[in-house]
């Protein structure tokens, strides 16, 4: 071999070795992380529709609401529906509250009443 091919050899093999190394690092530094953002953002999308859409009851587990299902079952709860909606409740403690403010504004008038006349038969003793 004369010196001439010695070198077109060795500048094939570092070429070779310098392909590699750059695969290599491009593979390590880029597609790696990328393919793992990509999965994580995958997961975190199914886990979302998972959560939007519900899950079926299985074997050991019940079944899982959707969103909507949800939603739904909130909306019902601030509309009144006859007596049992927490928007009912809050209503009867409402009037309650009313009504009991009226009954001690009737008391207080009617014990500043009983006071006067107290007062009054304290006074012509």
């Amino acid at each position: 071999m004369d010196q001439s091919s010695v070198m077109m050899m060795i500048g094939g093999i570092s070429g070779t070795i310098i392909s590699v190394l750059s695969a290599y690092f491009l593979i390590i530094k880029f597609i790696i992380p990328f393919f793992k953002r990509v999965n994580k953002w995958i997961s975190t999308w199914e886990n979302f529709m998972e959560d939007w859409a519900g899950e079926e009851a299985r074997p050991g587990r019940d079944a899982v609401p959707g969103v909507m299902e949800r939603l739904n079952s909130i909306d019902g709860e601030l509309k009144n529906n006859g007596g049992s909606s927490i928007k009912d409740a809050v209503n009867r403690i409402e009037k309650r509250l009313e009504d009991g403010a009226e009954n001690f504004i009737e008391i207080d008038y009617k014990l500043e009443s009983l006071e006067n006349r107290i007062s009054k038969l304290e006074d012509n003793n």
